[in-house]
C-alpha cells in the first residue's frame, strides 16, 4: 500500500448484502486493516473488564456460564424481550466499543487502510469517525435467498430482519460510494479496487 493511504473507510450493508466478503477483499488484495465492532463488543464483555463488571452488576449472576463467562446467547434472549433491558445494555457496551474504535484509529498503521465495520454504524456516530463510507447493495431477492441458504433462515425471518435495516436507496443516500453486489466475484473485486485507486488518488 502506497505511502499515505491510512484512510479510515467505513462499510456499510444489510443482512445477506456480502459486507464479509468485501471486507475479504479489501483484507486480501489491498492489505487493509479491519476493525469489526461486533468482535470488540466481545472483547469489552471479558471477565475482568469494566464491561463485564457493569453487565453482571446491571443484570445479576443469571447471565453467567459455569466458567464465569457471560452467556451472550442466554442475555440477548432476555434483553430483546424488553426495550428498557436493551437500552441498559447499549449503554454499557456501546461507549465502550466506541471507545476502542478511537483509539484503534489514533494509532492506526499509515501506510495500510483502516475499514471499520459496525452494523450501527450511522446510529452511534461512528460516521464520523470516517473519511468515506461505502455502502453494500444487493437485490433484495438475492439477499434472502442468501440468508436462506446458507443460515436456514425462512422468508419471512430474512424480510423481518431487512425491514428493520437500512434499504438499498437509503444506502445509496448516505454513503460515499457504492458497491453492488449482485453479480460476479470479479465484479465485485474491480469496484473495490477502482474505488481504493480513487481514494488513494483523490489524497494526494
Amino acid at each position: 500500500m502506497r505511502q499515505n493511504s491510512s484512510k479510515v473507510i467505513g462499510i456499510a450493508g444489510g443482512v445477506g448484502s456480502g459486507k464479509s466478503t468485501v471486507l475479504n477483499i479489501l483484507r486480501q488484495k489491498h492489505d487493509a486493516v479491519i476493525c469489526m465492532a461486533d468482535e470488540l463488543g466481545h472483547d469489552v464483555m471479558r471477565p475482568g473488564t469494566a464491561g463485564f463488571d457493569r453487565i453482571r452488576q446491571t443484570f445479576g449472576e443469571t447471565i453467567l456460564l459455569p466458567d464465569g463467562e457471560i452467556d451472550r446467547e442466554h442475555l440477548a434472549r432476555q434483553v430483546y424481550r424488553d426495550p428498557d433491558q436493551l437500552g441498559r445494555l447499549n449503554a454499557i457496551v456501546h461507549p465502550l466499543v466506541l471507545s476502542e474504535i478511537r483509539r484503534r484509529i489514533r494509532e492506526r498503521d499509515q501506510d495500510r487502510l483502516f475499514i471499520l465495520e459496525t452494523a450501527l454504524l450511522f446510529e452511534t456516530g461512528c460516521d464520523q469517525l470516517c473519511d468515506e463510507v461505502w455502502g453494500v447493495v444487493t437485490e433484495d431477492e438475492i439477499r434472502i435467498q442468501r440468508l436462506m441458504d446458507s443460515r436456514g433462515y425462512t422468508r419471512e425471518k430474512s424480510e423481518s430482519i431487512m425491514g428493520n435495516q437500512h434499504s438499498n436507496a437509503v444506502l445509496r443516500t448516505l454513503c460515499k460510494r457504492v458497491l453492488v453486489n449482485d453479480g460476479e466475484l470479479r465484479d465485485l473485486e474491480a469496484q473495490i479496487g477502482a474505488a481504493v485507486e480513487n481514494l488513494l488518488e483523490n489524497s494526494k
